[in-house]
Parts: structure tokens; C-alpha cells; sequence
């Protein structure tokens, strides 16, 4: 048998295997949807993503759509922004947000921290944004209260089965926690913690909202994760 041969034979042998594969693939999927009510779970999409079509008024990169170019890095262009279908409807105008990662959410309220450093700033701690009425956010109250809320850097974090709303002290060992179901304008402090040894970076809820992992700022001891457990938030 020469090369190409076996090459026939592999591949011939290659789809004969994969047939009772798929059809026992398929028979699983049946049974795990079977019952009373059918399986709702709809299959992801794996296609590509089709080019959005922008407005008149829209002001978008020249290159690729949602890439900035460095040409437009360097020029200072990109400091206009660009925008897609976006438009701004309303703004809150605060003191300087802090850090790069953004906001938290919940219902119709926003969470964002300060930067803390600036001698005229009146009000530390994350800024509390209502925003129900979408043309005017207004700001509720400032969660300056634990040092986690004082300097969350890329923690603060909101889960929303769980109505929690949490953060880490960034190269401190502080982490609070916030109950937002009452009432998202107004956190209720649940927990303000220490944590040996930890130097807050970066974190996010499970999805479940019944764990936090919280990684640690290569300023500080760095090299592992705490992970919290927050089926009892206070």
C-alpha cells in the first residue's frame, strides 16, 4: 500500500468514526432537554459579526470598525472620540474618575471611584450615580466609609442575582461589601474586612454572586488569589 493509499484509507476510517460520534452527540442533546418542557437554550451564534452600519452624524475610525489606528493615536485624534449609533443623551459631571476599568451597574444606578488626591475634591469614595431619569444622572451619596471603597482600583464589582455590591483596597488589605436590593442609590454596608497579607489589583464575582476572587498588585506581595466567601455578606 502506497502513501496516498493510506491516506484514503485514514480518512475514509476518520468519517466512519466521527458518524456514531455525532449521532450519540445528537441523542445526549435530546435527553438533556427531555421532559415536560422542552430544552429553551438557544445554540450560540459562531458566525461573524456583521459591519454595524453607522449614522450620518457618527464620528468612526478610519481603519478597521472599532479599532483606533496609531495614526490616530498619535495625531491626538482619538482624544475626540468616536461613535457608532451612540449617542449622548444625558451627564453627570463629578470630580475625576479613578482607574481605567469601569463602572459598576445596578438597575438604574452606576458606581464609579475618584481618585482621591486632588486637595479641592469635596466628596472621596465611590460616587453613587442615579440615573433613572436618563437626561439628568444625579449623584445620591459617596461610599467613603471603608478603605476598599476609598481606593477600589479594578474590584469594584457588582452581582446582580446576589444584589451585592463589593470591592478590594488596592495594595491594602481592606475588602467591603454593599447590599443593594433595598434600594440601588443607597448601598447598605454589609462587611468591612481585612485581609492578611492582601494587596488588591483586580476581581470579580462567580457568577452565582456566592464567591469573590481577588488578585493582588505585583506592588505588593502578589503571586496568589484570595478568594472570599460571600454566601453570608455580612
Amino acid at each position: 500500500m502506497n502513501k496516498q493509499q493510506v491516506v484514503r484509507v485514514f480518512a475514509i476510517a476518520t468519517v466512519a468514526l466521527l458518524g456514531p460520534l455525532l449521532s450519540a452527540s445528537i441523542a445526549l442533546g435530546d435527553v438533556s432537554g427531555a421532559g415536560d418542557k422542552p430544552s429553551t437554550v438557544p445554540a450560540p451564534w459562531m458566525g461573524p459579526v456583521p459591519k454595524a452600519i453607522c449614522g450620518p452624524g457618527d464620528r468612526t475610525e478610519s481603519g478597521l470598525q472599532g479599532q483606533t489606528t496609531p495614526e490616530e493615536r498619535s495625531s491626538g485624534d482619538s482624544t475626540r472620540g468616536y461613535n457608532c449609533n451612540l449617542e449622548l443623551v444625558g451627564q453627570y459631571q463629578g470630580e475625576g474618575a479613578y482607574s481605567q476599568d469601569g463602572p459598576a451597574y445596578a438597575d438604574d444606578c452606576g458606581y464609579y471611584a475618584t481618585d482621591n488626591i486632588t486637595p479641592q475634591q469635596k466628596h472621596h469614595g465611590v460616587v453613587v450615580v442615579d440615573a433613572s431619569d436618563s437626561r439628568h444622572p444625579k449623584p445620591t451619596t459617596y461610599l467613603d466609609d471603608t478603605p476598599a471603597m476609598l481606593s477600589p482600583h479594578e474590584t469594584l464589582k457588582h452581582n446582580d442575582r446576589r444584589n451585592l455590591l463589593a470591592a478590594g483596597e488596592f495594595n491594602g488589605p481592606g475588602f467591603a461589601v454593599y447590599d443593594t436590593s433595598a434600594d440601588c442609590r443607597y448601598p447598605a454596608r454589609k462587611a468591612n474586612i481585612e485581609l492578611e497579607g492582601s494587596s488588591a489589583h483586580m476581581g470579580n464575582f462567580a457568577p452565582d454572586g456566592l464567591t469573590y476572587y481577588l488578585g493582588q498588585s505585583n506592588r505588593g506581595i502578589g503571586g496568589f488569589l484570595y478568594i472570599v466567601d460571600l454566601s453570608h455578606p455580612s
